[in-house]
């Protein structure tokens, strides 16, 4: 199995940081911190290439900790990834694959860079952002 794909059908092409902005005046995060934690995941933009279908996608990210009023963080990440279909693959079911599928594997990857950065931010801690079921958040995001 190639490591590139995220589910049969759709192809990873690349993930990148499109925005990254760190308001930070904590220096070792507490457990009791109140955390907020939000995304928004923009609508896909779709094209037809000679090798199938390629699809774009960008989630916000945005992370507030909140300790005290002089020890507040907020971390704002925009990524962007790439998709590719299958040579075969019918365009709705591309569509489909990267909504869900492609919104999944990006907030994967926001997870490990956001952990990477905090933990390199703070002298003490990182900021681990919870799992978020894509399925529900397009159910809530329609309701």
């Amino acid at each position: 199995m190639e490591l590139n794909y995220v589910v049969d059908g759709i192809e990873l092409l690349g993930v990148t940081v499109r925005k990254l902005n760190i308001d930070n005046t904590i220096v070792d995060v507490e457990k009791d911190g109140k955390r907020n934690f939000g995304l928004c995941i923009n609508e896909p933009e779709f094209q037809k290439t000679e090798n199938g279908f390629l699809g774009q996608m960008q989630i916000d990210f945005e992370v507030e900790i909140n300790q005290s009023e002089s020890q507040t963080c907020k971390l704002q990440l925009v990524l962007e990834g790439a998709f590719l279909s299958e040579r075969n693959m019918e365009e709705k079911q591309f569509k489909e694959l990267v909504i869900v599928n492609g919104a999944a594997a990006l907030i994967g990857v926001a997870r490990g860079k956001i952990e990477a950065i905090s933990a390199n931010v703070f002298n003490n801690g990182k900021i681990v952002i919870p799992f978020v079921n894509v399925i529900d958040y397009y159910k809530e995001y329609s309701e």
